[in-house]
């Protein structure tokens, strides 16, 4: 752990936002032969994996709040670039059309947080982000998560919230291996300045406002049970575990 200064940085590098911050080393590693759709296909039943009964993390929704619950990861649109280990200056990008994309969508949704990032990290990130939580009204951590082989999931029964109308967006599809049909994946993005991911998804997510059940309407989009079903081992003579991570 070291104390640090955070800076985000727009996409276009215009402007920036920092903060001093104590950050833990968080993992950032990319396993290319990890099969997420067969990972889902394996998954146990999740009453055998939390408990029967387990507390809401969220309170109710207020009469003010959009009916509709967004839920993002901050993987999915921030990426640390770059750590000055003389100044402790952690640089951590934002992903193109980040702001046009919030401030529509926060429009229309309860935006939440529901990262599988440590929360001693992702809640100062966040008070960078959006320090008058203006934009994110809840925030869950990976204490919230359920762990499985490896993975860190999130299981969105345990948000209190009608899962008719309970949108995920993430770039790890095994995360929301529990309720597939309310995950929409989207690539992870690095440091790709022309990315417009963000901008690509708005259509289709105001096209969920007001459906009485979005699950039929996302998994008519993405199709994932296709893929979770159509995911198969690797031939037998390969000597790599497909969940090894």
């Amino acid at each position: 752990m070291k104390n640090s200064k955070l800076e985000c940085v727009d996409e276009h590098g215009q402007d920036s936002m920092s903060t001093n911050v104590c950050l833990e080393e968080e993992d950032y590693e990319e396993f290319d032969d990890f099969d997420p759709y067969l990972f889902i296909k394996n998954l146990p039943e999740l009453s055998s994996v939390v408990p029967t009964f387990r507390p809401m993390l969220l309170p109710k929704q207020t009469r003010s709040c959009p009916p509709t619950t967004l839920v993002l990861d901050l993987d999915d649109f921030t990426f640390p670039v770059n750590f000055n280990l003389q100044q402790h200056t952690v640089f951590v990008r934002c992903r193109p059309y980040l702001r046009d994309f919030m401030e529509r969508v926060s429009s229309i949704f309860e935006i939440l947080i529901f990262t599988a990032s440590q929360s001693i990290y992702a809640e100062q990130l966040l008070n960078v982000l959006d320090p008058k939580r203006r934009v994110f009204r809840h925030r869950v951590f990976r204490e919230s998560c359920v762990f499985v082989e490896g993975n860190y999931l999130k299981d969105l029964s345990v948000l209190g919230r009608d899962l008719a109308h309970v949108i995920i967006i993430d770039n790890s599809p095994q995360a929301f291996g529990f309720q597939v049909d309310n995950g929409i994946p989207i690539e992870s993005w690095f440091d790709d300045r022309e990315d417009k991911e963000l901008l690509s998804l708005l259509p289709f997510l105001e096209s969920l406002v007001g459906v009485e059940d979005v699950r039929p309407v996302i998994a008519k989009k993405y199709n994932l049970q296709r893929k979770i079903a159509a995911a198969v081992y690797p031939p037998l003579n390969s000597s790599r575990d497909p969940f090894e991570r």
